[in-house]
This record gives C-alpha cells, sequence and structure tokens, in this order.
C-alpha cells in the first residue's frame, strides 16, 4: 500500500476514534426521536429561562424577586427528581416523560397568556415556575433512565456525549436568539415559542416505543426512593461515581464569580462579562465533539478522575494571569472537563445499576445536577468573602483540586475500575419487598 494512502487512512481512523460517536443516531431509531426532542425542548426552555427573569423584573423592579422565581423554579424540580426516580421505574418511562412535559407545554402556554394580559399576575407566574420545575424534574429523570434501554452497552457514553452536546449548544445559542426575540416582540412570543417546542417534544416522545422497567417495584414511593439510596449508598462503584460528583457541583458556582472578578481585577465590562459567562459552554461543546474516544476506554474511572481534576484545574488556572485570555480559557477548559467527567460517569453508573433501579439512581443523579447551581454558589459566595478578589479563582479551582486527589486516594474501587470486567447490571437484582 503507497505510503500517501496509509496515512490518509490512519488520520481517517483517528478522527473517528475522537470525533463524537454517532453510532447512536445511525443504528437506533428510538434513540434518533429522543435526541430530536430533547434538542427542541433544550431550544425551547433556552428562550423561557431568559424571558421569565425579565419579565419578573418589569412587573417588580426587584432582583430578590427574579432570584425568588429562580429558587422556586429549582426547588420544585429538585422535588421532581424524587418523584421521577420511582415513578420511572414503576410506571411505562415514555408515558411519565409523555404526561410530564405535556404538563409543562400547558404551564409554557398559561406564561404566554398571562404575558398577553394588560396586567400580568404574579402569582400565575410563580404558579407556573412550580409546575416548570416539577415536570422539568420529572422528565429529565425518566429520560436519563430510559436512555440505556436505547443504545448498546458499549455505546452509553456516546449516547450520553449527543446528550450533553444538545444542551451544551442550546446554552450557546438559545438565550442570544430569546434576547433578539423579546427585543423585536415581546416576552409572550417568547412563551409561545417555548410551548410550541414542548407541543413538538411530547408528539416526538409519544411515537417511542413502551420503556418499562425490566422489574418494576411494588413499593410506596417513599419506600422506593430509600431503596434507592440504600443501592447507591451500598453499591462501591455507583455510590463512590455520584460522590465524585459532589466535586462537580461544588465548583458549579463560578459564575458568582465574573461580575466582581471582571469590575475589580480586569477592569471590563459587559462584553467582557459576557464573553467569560459562554467559555464554559464553549469548552464543553469541543469536549463533547472530540468525545469519540471515551466509548473505548478500559479505566472509567480513572477518566472519572482525570477529567474532574481538569474541570477544578481549569478554575484554578483562570485566576493565575489576571487577563482576560487566561480567564476564557481556564473556564473553556473548565467546561470540557465537566461534559467528559459527566459522559464518563454517566456511563459508569448506567453500566452498573440494574434497570428496576435505573429510575431512582437516575432520579439521584438528576438531584444533584439540579442542586449543583445552588451549592456551587454557596461554596463560591463563601471563597469570594474569605480571599482577595484577584485571588477568588484560584482558591477556588485549588479546592476541587485538592478535593479530587483525596477522593482518588480514597475510592479504591473506583480508581481500579476496569471496564472489561462484568458490570453488575448482567446480574439479576433482588426484587424489592413489597409494602405493607
Amino acid at each position: 500500500m503507497p505510503g500517501g494512502n496509509r496515512r490518509r487512512i490512519l488520520t481517517g481512523a483517528s478522527t473517528r476514534k475522537i470525533a463524537v460517536d454517532l453510532a447512536p443516531l445511525r443504528t437506533s431509531r428510538d434513540f434518533r426521536t429522543l435526541f430530536a426532542a430533547r434538542t427542541i425542548s433544550v431550544f425551547g426552555i433556552g428562550f423561557l429561562v431568559v424571558a421569565l427573569p425579565i419579565q419578573v423584573y418589569q412587573l417588580t423592579d426587584s432582583t430578590t424577586m427574579v432570584a425568588t422565581v429562580a429558587t422556586v423554579i429549582g426547588i420544585s424540580a429538585f422535588a421532581g427528581t424524587l418523584i421521577g426516580g420511582p415513578a420511572a421505574d414503576h410506571y411505562d418511562r415514555r408515558a411519565v416523560i409523555v404526561s410530564s412535559r405535556a404538563a409543562a407545554t400547558l404551564g409554557f402556554a398559561l406564561l404566554g397568556v398571562n404575558a398577553m394580559l394588560p396586567e400580568p399576575r404574579l402569582w400565575i407566574i410563580l404558579l407556573c415556575a412550580v409546575i416548570d420545575g416539577l415536570t422539568g424534574g420529572i422528565s429529565e429523570t425518566a429520560l436519563v433512565a430510559a436512555m440505556p434501554g436505547l443504545v448498546p452497552h458499549d455505546k452509553l457514553a456516546a449516547g450520553a456525549a449527543l446528550m450533553a452536546l444538545t444542551a451544551d449548544l442550546g446554552q450557546m445559542a438559545a438565550p442570544a436568539l430569546a434576547g433578539l426575540l423579546i427585543a423585536w416582540l415581546d416576552v409572550a412570543a417568547n412563551y409561545w415559542l417555548a410551548a410550541a417546542a414542548g407541543l413538538v417534544t411530547t408528539v416526538l416522545i409519544a411515537r417511542l416505543s413502551r420503556m418499562t422497567a425490566e422489574r418494576g417495584h411494588n413499593e410506596s414511593p417513599l419506600r422506593a426512593a430509600l431503596s434507592g439510596f440504600r443501592f447507591v449508598a451500598g453499591h462501591r462503584i455507583v455510590g463512590a461515581t455520584l460522590l465524585v460528583g459532589c466535586v462537580t457541583m461544588l465548583l458549579s458556582g463560578w459564575n458568582v464569580l465574573i461580575p466582581e472578578y471582571v469590575t475589580e481585577v480586569l477592569h471590563g465590562g459587559e462584553t467582557t462579562a459576557g464573553l467569560l459567562f459562554a467559555a464554559p459552554a464553549v469548552g464543553a461543546v469541543i469536549g463533547s465533539l472530540t468525545s469519540g474516544w471515551t466509548g473505548s476506554i478500559r479505566r472509567g474511572g480513572q477518566v472519572i478522575f482525570a477529567a474532574t481534576l481538569i474541570s477544578a484545574a481549569g478554575i484554578a488556572g483562570a485566576g493565575l494571569a489576571g487577563a482576560t485570555v487566561a480567564v476564557f480559557t481556564g473556564l473553556a477548559a473548565h467546561g470540557a472537563g465537566r461534559v467528559v467527567s459527566d459522559i464518563a460517569r454517566f456511563a459508569v453508573v448506567q453500566a452498573h445499576t440494574p434497570d428496576a433501579f435505573r429510575g431512582r439512581v437516575s432520579g439521584l443523579w438528576t438531584a444533584q445536577l439540579t442542586i449543583a447551581l445552588s451549592m456551587g454558589a454557596v461554596v463560591a459566595g463563601l471563597v469570594s468573602n474569605a480571599v482577595p478578589t484577584r485571588a477568588v479563582f484560584l482558591i477556588y479551582g485549588a479546592g476541587g483540586c485538592l478535593l479530587t486527589v483525596a477522593l482518588w486516594c480514597l475510592l479504591t474501587t473506583l480508581r481500579t475500575l476496569d471496564n472489561r470486567e462484568t458490570a453488575p447490571r448482567t446480574l439479576t437484582p433482588p426484587r424489592p419487598p413489597t409494602a405493607e
């Protein structure tokens, strides 16, 4: 074979190994449908999350009320994850997603109607915030639980990367388009667009095949949730993987630090702040698009620790030079490390979770993501109050690095995990006790 042809073949093979793996989209009709539905849903919700705070501030002139609505959504979403986990293990997961997205669509439409009133009502916005949070938590939990049934075991990482890509692209594009739409029309247009996206999402999900857990539980919702906690606490791989996710959760408050850092250290304005807010999403998209290699990793635990360490080191690096380029680069590295860690953790958790517990474990996974911003903001605020502004990113990220190293030393089972070993998911799980 001529040398030029050999080089081209090897280059093509390397590119395919690095580029995001599209096999789940090619081989599974149900996954294609789910991917399309989630993409449309993410963009629709992107329009909503911009319109909601703008309208609340227009009505109240109060940042506190804007924060209150955001808190209501967060608390409701957390409650939704606790409800969605047991529901996804007891009922048809497709039906759980369809019913929750249909309810969310009605909530979006109600926001649109309210925005068109001569005097929009704040209590309606708060009611819709509860509906949005609850339905979002329930549907996301059921969706995470359903996905492993749509792709082969060795393509779990690829599926997770594709789903992460939709979220990160939505975070980059939808808010900017939403701002333009509000400037052109008003917030009502954003709500109606979100409702239309919700309707399309609901119809697409309804076309999926039934997705019932292999061995559904007969427990009460409370006992089912407690069984899920006991399973995670007693499983040395699943529990350890979720524990490492706490580092990502605590580092999610980076955005709280940007306004003061831009003003006091970078001496920039809104344009600089906007650029830095987008940096982690840029890194995450790059990480997702180059995630093809994650499907062939043997040491999943090592990848989780390495990616989490890169994520923390990126934040620390953002504060080293005190320059906009350095902060952007560091935050982009944080986003890339985070998304690779998420992909690897998702694959490990789902591979080692029996289907009968997958909804409840997915509920804990989603709950961790739901409270990440709030917990991260609290930790970042404490760091900001304790150290000079110039050192805040460095100290915040360094703390994440130290915590990651400590967990690497403690969690031996996850650190030495070999994906070639038989995963516990292949074993028949014990049937949960019947509720009394």
